[in-house]
């Protein structure tokens, strides 16, 4: 087991026990969409493709009051991770990125907004798995890092249980490359903005 992965776990858990949500607390689920960016890998990437715009969708739950302090659990996916538009064929269809993590939320009071959209910031930690192979298979890559999200949004109903969410975060390994053939090809990290349905359960 990498040595960040129980770091990782007990930030979690310190996060979540020193967190005091609201008493009314409401959960929400929000499917989303949007534009990965920004990627950086040491994972072998023969198409140099890490870098380049990509569709990520997903979903996340929150629980989440009238107070300030949330919970979140959310998972993330990256079709294509490893492989270009236009590029050629080096990489089989079907390599992606996908994410898991949680965290705790913290968004600006329902009473202060008014209604209105509720800025919030958000802290996970989790695990990134990457996965993908060359069309001879000689680079086969399969891993699990454990991992961390930073990032900041707005959500807010539109009507009783429906609404809309805006969330921009930073997602990325834990684990590094220090030049050892025992860890080159640990690090991915990327960024994502994404558009979601808000849906008050």
């Amino acid at each position: 087991m990498p040595p960040a992965f129980p770091r990782a776990t007990v930030l979690c858990l310190a996060l979540m026990a020193f967190a005091t949500p609201a008493r009314a607390q409401d959960i929400f689920a929000t499917p989303f969409m949007g534009i990965k960016f920004g990627g950086g890998t040491s994972i072998v990437d023969l198409e140099i493709a890490a870098g380049q715009k990509a569709l990520t969708m997903g979903a996340s739950v929150v629980v989440l009051g009238d107070g300030i302090v949330g919970y979140e659990a959310d998972f993330g996916y990256v079709p294509n991770y490893f492989k270009r538009a236009a590029s050629l064929p080096l990489i089989k269809p079907g390599s992606y990125a996908l994410d898991l993590s949680g965290g705790v939320i913290a968004a600006l009071p329902a009473g202060v907004t008014g209604g209105g959209l509720r800025p919030y910031v958000v802290g996970a930690v989790g695990l990134i798995n990457a996965q993908a192979a060359d069309l001879l298979e000689v680079f086969v890559i399969r891993r699990t890092v454990p991992g961390f999200k930073l990032g900041i949004g707005a959500q807010g109903l539109l009507t009783n249980n429906v609404g809309v969410r805006f969330d921009l975060r930073h997602v990325r390994s834990f684990t590094g490359d220090d030049g050892s053939l025992a860890r080159v090809g640990r690090r991915i990290s990327y960024s994502r903005f994404t558009i979601g349905l808000l849906l008050r359960l």
